[in-house]
């Protein structure tokens, strides 16, 4: 009678330890992609091409440290693989739009799955401490960033056109400051949708960052209770 208690005890040990992730890994290279971007065109040799390796290595230790499971870590391996192998040959001189748009599809996949790692981490947390704070706040940066993927997505599609873009500045790093601008709901005017497509878009960015700190501090503070509550 005490085995079944024993297991299933270690079976909730094992949920609890996955859903515990460390996400200062993944804090680490986001924020130094937020870094790196405004500079990525002047880097030497490659360029703005190193961009997309940092986002390559550190993404993938991050959803290496955050999973735990070869089969997401392989998924990542293949991925980063695969933008690495897109921003060499465009390095190499044989860039075209098929290529930078395979780019974007495959980075829009990689950040969405890194998200989602984060995520499923953050809101199923038992306990409030600094590392689930951190893993908030990764979630909503990777927002940013994919909305960023998604706005050079589709403006490379034709399907997204933006005023206020300038021709001697990298166009990823000027759609990523859109994108955070967007996020946070400042709204300088500097560069402005101006397709209906680009403009919708925007707008539910605005709305997602602004509900997804509302939903944030509704689990913490429950989480908080709940825990509060338990240790009486």
């Amino acid at each position: 009678m005490l085995q079944p208690t024993q297991t299933q005890n270690n079976s909730e040990n094992k949920r609890v330890s996955y859903r515990g992730g460390n996400f200062f890994y993944l804090f680490a290279g986001l924020l130094l992609m937020l870094l790196t971007v405004p500079y990525a065109q002047h880097l030497p040799v490659i360029g703005r091409y190193s961009l997309t390796l940092i986002f390559n290595a550190f993404m993938l230790i991050a959803v290496w440290s955050l999973t735990g499971t070869h089969r997401l870590f392989y998924a990542g391996l293949g991925l980063a693989l695969a933008i690495s192998l897109i921003s060499g040959s465009s390095a190499l001189g044989l860039a075209n739009q098929s290529l930078e748009i395979a780019g974007l599809c495959l980075m829009l996949t990689f950040a969405g799955i890194s998200a989602w790692i984060a995520a499923w981490h953050v809101f199923t947390l038992r306990r409030v401490d600094f590392n689930s704070l951190v893993g908030a706040f990764c979630v909503y940066l990777l927002i940013g960033f994919i909305w960023a993927i998604l706005f050079r997505l589709l403006q490379l599609l034709g399907l997204a056109t933006f005023s206020g873009l300038t021709s001697t500045d990298e166009p990823f790093a000027q759609v990523t400051y859109f994108s955070f601008v967007t996020l946070v709901s400042l709204g300088y005017g500097d560069i402005t949708p101006t397709s209906g497509l680009a403009r919708v878009l925007s707008y539910f960015e605005a709305l997602t960052g602004q509900f997804y700190l509302a939903v944030l501090v509704a689990c913490l503070v429950g989480a908080f209770v709940a825990q509060y509550r338990s240790s009486q």
